[in-house]
């Protein structure tokens, strides 16, 4: 089975199970975006890592997967795997001097990636924005092109899917970004 078809039957069972997506537009609306996708698979993470500039992390990994070393300036990572106490994707060192955002920060101290830099005094939970303050005010978006960007996603999914589209349209619009092989 290809990622991309594990990924749409993912995608449809989740979606199926909270009611959430049953309709054939939002189906249609998926296939179209992910026939766009281009998914590989990968061995070495570092490598991988090193070469990409926007980077998902969805695991219910307990430990660190993603090094602060690894990761280049101006990359933007999704962290979404971390929704209870004790999990963790990335390096807490990450979060030094990279631009932190989350759906909602109480939540995220509690139980998304940021409970880890908090805990280990690395950040403050003052210093994460939260996202939909960053849309009502651009003074809080990313400042610098080379600037490490981190979304700590928790669980409010209707927003996630709402900025996940707005990015990908307006960057076809622009004709932004560039198709990397891994």
């Amino acid at each position: 089975m290809t990622l991309e078809k594990l990924f749409s039957q993912t995608i449809r069972a989740t979606n199926s199970a909270t009611n959430l997506a049953t309709n054939s537009v939002v189906a249609g609306l998926i296939d179209h975006r992910l026939s766009e996708v281009e998914f590989t698979g990968v061995t070495d993470l570092p490598a991988a890592v090193q070469r990409s500039r926007v980077i998902v992390t969805a695991t219910p990994s307990t430990k660190p997967l993603i090094q602060a070393d690894w990761v280049q300036p101006g990359t933007h990572l999704n962290a979404i795997g971390a929704d209870m106490e004790g999990k963790q994707e990335l390096d807490a060192k990450l979060f030094q001097g990279a631009q932190a955002y989350t759906d909602d920060v109480p939540q995220a101290s509690e139980v998304g990636e940021i409970q880890n830099p908090i805990k280990a005094g690395v950040i403050k939970p003052e210093q994460v924005v939260e996202i939909g303050n960053s849309l009502l005010d651009p003074t809080l978006g990313r400042h610098d092109a080379n600037a490490i960007t981190i979304f700590d996603s928790t669980g409010i999914a209707l927003q996630d899917l709402a900025a996940a589209n707005l990015v990908f349209v307006r960057a076809k619009e622009q004709g932004v970004g560039t198709q990397v092989d891994l």
